[in-house]
């Protein structure tokens, strides 16, 4: 990164603090976005201070939105990093790159499912040794591939 980057005169920037208040996210996120390349090196004051452009704040969104839809960081990047390259966002690509996330979170759903089983499994083993009686390891969790035989 040229630290020497000059600030165009004339063109308002903001501060790592306004950038962060105005995106709702701390300094700190402001900061691993930098690092992490989903928000552009920011351009350095005389005095070291970094200065974002305000298409800072639209890519800042950008990433907000990728995540709330459960996307990985790297993800986000490289969507937008297409989405400006050409005038309208690669439509196809990002289609893929959903329907990818959506699979995944219908296989997290399955998983749930089944520890949802298994936990029900367990209240009921151990409701039927309420009034005493020692409950086993085995019985409380069976071995695999036993747990939804009841």
């Amino acid at each position: 990164m040229d630290m020497a980057t000059a600030i165009s005169p004339g063109v308002s920037r903001l501060s790592t603090g306004a950038l962060a208040r105005a995106g709702g996210v701390s300094v700190d996120a402001i900061r691993f976005y930098e690092r992490e390349g989903l928000l552009a090196p920011a351009e350095r004051t005389s005095g070291d201070h970094r200065r974002y452009p305000p298409e800072a704040l639209d890519r800042l969104a950008f990433i907000r939105v990728g995540q709330h839809l459960g996307l990985r960081l790297e993800e986000i990047k490289e969507l937008a990093d297409a989405c400006e390259q050409v005038p309208d966002c690669p439509v196809n690509h990002t289609v893929e790159l959903l329907r990818g996330r959506i699979a995944n979170v219908e296989r997290q759903m399955e998983e749930l499912v089944g520890l949802r089983d298994r936990l029900v499994h367990v209240v009921e083993q151990m409701e039927s040794h309420r009034g005493g009686g020692h409950l086993s390891p085995d019985t409380v969790l069976p071995a695999s591939g036993t747990e939804n035989a009841r």
